[in-house]
């Protein structure tokens, strides 16, 4: 099972730079950018209260609603290793 690789700068998770690493069902973030060997998006989110709003060069712009208040915003890369 390949490796899902998320590599962000921002404001709202633990560390300006992160890298979360997702196996499956597991996912575990770290400290500091890792960038993916293999890059497949490249995406800016911003939680705003409920709603998160996400431009992504794949997927163009979403809006999704989630259950937690809070204020984040990131630019991320998204691939694999």
């Amino acid at each position: 099972m390949r490796e899902k690789i998320f590599a962000e700068i921002g404001f709202g998770n633990e560390n300006f730079f992160s890298t979360e690493i997702e196996r499956g069902e597991d996912e575990k973030r770290i400290k500091g950018f890792f960038k993916p060997k293999k890059i497949k998006d490249y995406y800016f989110r911003l939680w705003i209260l409920k709603y998160v709003f996400i431009i992504s060069l794949s997927e163009g712009f979403k809006l999704n609603k989630k259950n937690k208040n809070k204020f984040k915003i990131l630019f991320g890369i998204e691939g694999t290793n």
